[in-house]
């Protein structure tokens, strides 16, 4: 008759609040993982949608550009200021994931 008081192991209680705090942990991490992830992939389409976008920059420069902005650049340095420089403006819109961005490349037209 004592034979069930011998017994060591765990308590149903014990297993349901175990079971319950794995539960937690990998709910925590699973989380983690799904935004991590969506992370990645977002950040993949953007490189993707910026890559594009300079290879658009690459192909007006090599056609000549041919947007008309033409602005002059001042730099400033230290309290020191460059002479200006004339350049004409290359301005490449792009998207990504219901983003949209805008690539400025100034060309320096020699002028």
């Amino acid at each position: 008759m004592n034979d069930f008081k011998k017994q060591e192991g765990f308590t149903i209680l014990e297993i349901i609040i175990a079971i319950a705090v794995l539960m937690i942990f990998l709910f925590a991490f699973m989380t983690l993982s799904t935004s991590s992830i969506g992370g990645i992939f977002g950040a993949g389409e953007k490189s993707s949608a910026l890559f594009d976008a300079q290879r658009r920059v690459d192909r007006e420069i090599d056609d000549g550009p041919t947007s008309g902005n033409v602005v002059n650049l001042s730099i400033k340095f230290n309290g020191y200021e460059l002479p200006p420089i004339t350049a004409e403006e290359i301005e490449i819109p792009y998207e990504y994931d219901g983003h949209t961005g805008t690539l400025y490349y100034f060309y320096p037209t020699g002028e």
